[in-house]
């Protein structure tokens, strides 16, 4: 067998539990042999050992049980960067990509020196922002489990981040004047939603909120002054754009951001 037959195998094999097999075939035939894919293109009509392919198809096995592929190689991508990636943190979406652009923007316009990401799960957002701009990061999170691979992701890409564990700002109590900007992509999901088996793998505490999903939302705004003269930028759900609307809008200036495939994804409240 070579590995162009064992990745079409198990490309078949994931068409049962992947949108996209394809590309899932080769992300985890490179991870098994800890190759780039490019390296694994470049040997496709090469022999491959038997072990290599037993191993192959053990962890293809688990991917059909609805493991996500990320879980199973233990590292994902977002905006350009590789991140490591472990059961029990959330998995960065591409669609987040986009409050990275736009953070950067504001970031440049608004000549803003300090940011924090509420929130943070692998510093997927926060990395992408130091990686980008000059600014002085923070990021906050409950999970230890979190803080522990986004501190490590932090260190991957050389970034100096200051990583704090608790809710909300609360541990940013002292630092909460200097602090410009905040990110975040909160749980948003409500709480009866149908989801798939593969999401519901991942934390729950970083998916849903509630039972209209807004729990997050409405705890973070309960206190505007602390969050006075500050700009806010979030993730939701297109769903839930009226509701946000009508909790945010007599805050300050509120303005809508579409992800990729044009759907409303992300707010900004200009703080009054």
């Amino acid at each position: 067998m070579t590995y162009r037959d064992l990745y079409l195998k198990i490309r078949d094999i994931l068409k049962k539990a992947s949108e996209s097999p394809g590309s899932e075939a080769l992300l985890l035939l490179s991870h098994v042999i800890n190759q780039s894919k490019e390296k694994l293109l470049a040997k496709f009509e090469e022999k491959v050992d038997e072990e290599i392919v037993e191993k192959a198809l053990n962890l293809t096995t688990i991917r059909l049980m609805g493991i996500p592929l990320q879980y199973i190689t233990r590292r994902c991508y977002f905006y350009g960067l590789e991140l490591d990636i472990i059961p029990g943190v959330f998995i960065p979406r591409m669609e987040t990509e986009v409050l990275v652009e736009v953070a950067l923007e504001v970031i440049k316009k608004k000549q803003i020196k300090s940011v924090v990401d509420i929130g943070t799960g692998s510093g997927a957002i926060i990395i992408a922002i130091s990686k980008n701009s000059n600014c002085e990061c923070f990021a906050t999170d409950v999970s230890s489990l979190a803080l522990q691979i986004a501190s490590q992701n932090a260190l991957k890409h050389s970034c100096k981040i200051n990583f704090l564990f608790g809710p909300f700002l609360e541990p940013l109590k002292n630092l909460l004047d200097k602090i410009q900007l905040i990110v975040s992509n909160p749980p948003y999901v409500e709480t009866k939603a149908k989801l798939q088996r593969e999401v519901l793998q991942e934390p729950p505490e970083a998916l849903f909120a509630g039972e209209d999903g807004m729990d997050f939302y409405k705890a973070f705004f309960s206190q505007p002054k602390l969050l006075k003269g500050k700009t806010i930028i979030m993730e939701f759900s297109p769903e839930q754009k009226l509701k946000l609307e009508k909790l945010l809008s007599h805050l300050g200036r509120l303005t809508f951001f579409q992800d990729q495939f044009m759907k409303d994804r992300f707010f900004m409240l200009e703080m009054l």
